[in-house]
């Protein structure tokens, strides 16, 4: 039997080809443009902490928890986020529908954005990438589609459903990998926005039930 695919995704599309559009008109433009374009648009906390200034052209800093989901920094950092978001946003996006899967997208982002932002407010290096809105949508994945692999339980007198531990156990291990990977490349020299992937991804698992459209999915 093949394995059931809904039918058709087109907000996880759209979302997918605008950043895609947004990367060639980068490359297109070149080195020095991606660089402004980071610094004027990516998440800058001491931007929105009032630390430093905002250059001339640059986005509201508010406006950048938004604006910096559709930059990435450069094809392989694309490819592997749209190769994610394509895998699980199709699933998600047939059960929330379109509106609040493009809701639920942009909530995971903003917020991991926010996390990252208290975690190191006075921090000048840019944040930009959609792995915090694609995090949100990999914990609605989890909540909406995981097979329940351990059985109910009572801890600390409150009883646990199978299907919210299995939930728990596939958070633990997304932050685990998050904190090893973010570990392994702060060695390298190089920085990754843990805050804003395990912000994302907690705000996924919590939104992903209410957001869930009544009715058959069509």
């Amino acid at each position: 039997m093949k394995p059931f695919q809904p039918p058709g995704a087109p907000a996880t599309r759209v979302i997918a080809l605008a950043c895609i559009a947004v990367q060639i008109i980068v490359t297109l433009a070149g080195p020095r443009l991606a660089e402004s374009l980071t610094l004027q648009a990516g998440l800058v906390p001491a931007r929105l902490s009032g630390t430093v200034s905002s250059v001339g052209g640059s986005v509201p800093a508010p406006l950048t928890l938004v604006s910096s989901l559709f930059l990435h920094a450069g094809w392989l950092h694309l490819v592997l986020n749209m190769v994610f978001l394509l895998w699980v946003g199709k699933y998600c996006e047939w059960l929330l529908g379109r509106g609040r899967f493009v809701a639920l997208y942009l909530a995971a982002g903003v917020a991991g954005g926010v996390l990252q932002y208290f975690v190191a407010p006075q921090s000048l290096a840019p944040v930009i990438g959609a792995s915090g809105a694609i995090a949100g949508i990999f914990g609605a994945y989890v909540v909406l589609f995981a097979q329940s692999r351990v059985a109910a339980r009572t801890v600390l007198g409150v009883s646990l459903s199978s299907e919210l531990l299995t939930a728990s156990w596939y958070a633990a291990t997304w932050i685990g990998l998050q904190l090893l990977t973010g570990l392994a490349f702060n060695g390298g020299g190089q920085g990754i926005a843990i805050w804003a992937h395990i912000g994302g991804f907690v705000t996924g698992l919590v939104f992903a039930q209410p957001f869930v459209r009544r009715g058959p999915p069509v």
